[in-house]
């Protein structure tokens, strides 16, 4: 007879349970065709940041700034460019979560999608609630009780989301100081 530890058993109902939340909606082709339906191309991007540019980005963001390495994709029609769509994958409580947020030209967020999300279902944001990003600009309101409201029940998912794109925003901001790149 084979005797299992509670503990045993316990650990590995956690580990399945946890991984039965994880879903992926879109990949990182499927986004980007959803960002940019008319672009001729998709071309990436990378920046490497200075230690001054993190200060900045971690000034105007009050977010940190994980990684000093900033990729942006940016779709293009002939030669005009259509926008710029960054991909983020990050921890919300202890599982991970990936959003892309598409920036126009001028700066301001035209959308933001959750593509994959490994927490349960119910801490997950509705598609209303991201679209009301739409039109924001990198601002002191741009802010969990600003210009974003709360979400009961996930609180902490959609702290973690302002907090992401107040990030790409400062960060393109910071990289682009205003001029459109190719």
């Amino acid at each position: 007879m084979i005797r299992v530890s509670f503990a045993v058993i316990c650990f590995l109902f956690l580990s399945l349970a946890s991984t039965s939340f994880a879903k992926v909606y879109l990949t990182k082709d499927e986004a980007l065709e959803l960002a940019f339906p008319d672009a001729d191309t998709v071309d990436k991007k990378v920046f490497f940041l200075t230690d001054d540019q993190v200060k900045e980005i971690e000034s105007l963001s009050r977010t940190k700034v994980d990684s000093k390495i900033f990729v942006s994709f940016i779709g293009k029609k002939g030669e005009k460019v259509l926008g710029y769509a960054v991909i983020d994958t990050h921890t919300v409580r202890t599982m991970s979560e990936t959003v892309m947020v598409v920036i126009n030209q001028d700066g301001t967020v035209r959308q933001v999608e959750i593509l994959a999300f490994f927490e349960p279902p119910d801490y997950m944001p509705g598609e209303k609630w991201l679209e009301l990003f739409q039109d924001k600009k990198l601002s002191t309101s741009l802010r969990l009780g600003g210009d974003i409201p709360r979400i009961t029940g996930a609180t902490i998912t959609s702290n973690t989301i302002v907090k992401v794109v107040r990030r790409i925003l400062a960060t393109f901001q910071v990289v682009t100081k205003g001029v459109i790149i190719n």
